[in-house]
């Protein structure tokens, strides 16, 4: 794995990346604009992230950090979402700035922001400047809620779009007791999804029609995917879906088993004949031949009874051997693992060499998550996450071709950071 991109290993890399030429000005900050061209940047394409040193992308400014030091370069966070990018800092505020980045926009093929509603615009950075410098451009916003309607210019970050979206309204319990999700999963996983998506597809259209488009996705409007049938259900029965925990209020096992070591496993049983399946690993016990539990409705009629019964079962199990057991039997079954667990026990992610570990100039070595997607003729790569500011004399002066002069210039205006 490379320690930095230099331009040697861009070019060594990209040419066997499949968005190789692709070329991204990213401005996004935080959780999914980053992870969105992230993805690009992993596959090929050469993302340039920009940054300010007054007012730094705030991953950069959250832990853990390495080491424990605060420092905009050790943030775990950061690391995580901007691997194989470039980053050029630059002060937004100052016109020799944004000429900078206008320049840059003829060789640029894609533009992202996920900043609130018309904050591109009044830089003059906006759709309309920058396509009409290259009207074939593929123009990206992502604003909490779309540029229209009556909320259309609020803020929020992950955890605002849990609670809008209606995730905590199907992750709490019985009781009414809000339990949240546990990590902003709008960031990490549905907004840069859909945005990805979106961009393949116009990358595509432009291949076959010379024309770019302007691009929103409205992240409360993706985030709302991640609730499954439950709109959909509401629109047809005029019945709210009521938060059931870790369980279902259709089939029975489901949910999490205490096991030895304070450890817990997911057990989920769909049918009768998984049910016998299950019996069978636990031959032993007195539910595995109680005609009571046989059928799913009279697992849930005794509902109460049989889950005592399972309880006092696993607790007496290795989490991990009995996951084993069960699913070697087709039972769905899986243990509830931590960080930790993925890091050092995990023999799937292992097996399959999911984790790298990339040498980082100021952390050392990093443990980062590979691509999610194996292609076999252009797979994708993790090179280091750039330092603050690391690669802005390359873009000025190889990329835009200026002189020494000028980024002396720049820098003495205060355009640069």
């Amino acid at each position: 794995m490379n320690v930095q991109l230099t331009p040697a290993s861009m070019a060594r890399d990209q040419s066997r990346l499949p968005l190789k030429g692709i070329r991204v000005l990213d401005f996004t900050i935080g959780g999914a604009g980053p992870f969105a061209t992230k993805a690009m940047a992993d596959f090929g394409a050469e993302v340039i992230k920009i940054e300010t040193r007054t007012h730094p992308d705030f991953p950069r400014t959250m832990g853990p950090y390495a080491g424990g030091i605060k420092d905009p370069d050790r943030s775990a966070y950061f690391t995580n979402r901007n691997s194989s990018k470039l980053s050029l800092t630059v002060n937004l505020k100052k016109p020799g700035a944004v000429d900078a980045l206008r320049r840059l926009v003829p060789s640029c093929d894609v533009v992202m922001n996920n900043f609130r509603a018309g904050v591109l615009d009044r830089l003059g950075l906006g759709y309309d400047h920058l396509s009409a410098l290259r009207p074939d451009l593929i123009f990206v916003a992502m604003p909490l809620q779309g540029s229209g309607g009556p909320q259309a210019t609020y803020s929020g970050v992950g955890h605002t779009l849990n609670v809008l979206s209606g995730i905590y309204g199907v992750t709490g319990y019985e009781d009414g007791t809000l339990v949240g999700p546990g990590t902003n999963y709008p960031d990490h996983s549905v907004n840069p999804g859909h945005a990805l998506v979106a961009v393949m597809g116009a990358l595509i259209h432009r291949k076959r029609t010379g024309k770019g488009q302007y691009i929103e996705v409205s992240q409360l409007e993706s985030t709302m995917n991640l609730l499954g049938p439950s709109i959909v259900g509401y629109s047809l029965t005029r019945t709210n879906p009521k938060p059931v925990g870790n369980e279902s209020a259709d089939i029975f096992p489901y949910g999490l088993f205490g096991c030895a070591q304070g450890e817990w496993l997911a057990i989920s049983v769909r049918s009768d004949e998984q049910w016998q399946r299950l019996c069978g690993v636990a031959h032993s016990e007195s539910f595995a031949s109680d005609a009571a539990f046989a059928t799913n409705a009279g697992r849930l009629a005794h509902k109460e009874r049989l889950k005592g019964m399972l309880v006092a079962w696993t607790g007496r199990q290795d989490a991990y051997t009995l996951m084993k057991a069960l699913q070697q039997n087709g039972v769905p079954a899986g243990v509830v693992q931590n960080a930790q667990d993925l890091v050092e026990r995990d023999e799937q992610l292992a097996a399959r060499g999911n984790l790298v570990t990339v040498e980082h100039p100021v952390m050392g070595p990093v443990v980062y998550n590979g691509p999610p997607s194996t292609l076999s003729g252009t797979p994708g790569r993790i090179a280091c996450a750039p330092l603050l500011g690391e690669h802005t004399e390359y873009v000025l002066k190889e990329m835009l071709g200026m002189s020494d002069d000028d980024v002396k210039r720049l820098r003495e205006e205060g355009a640069l950071e």
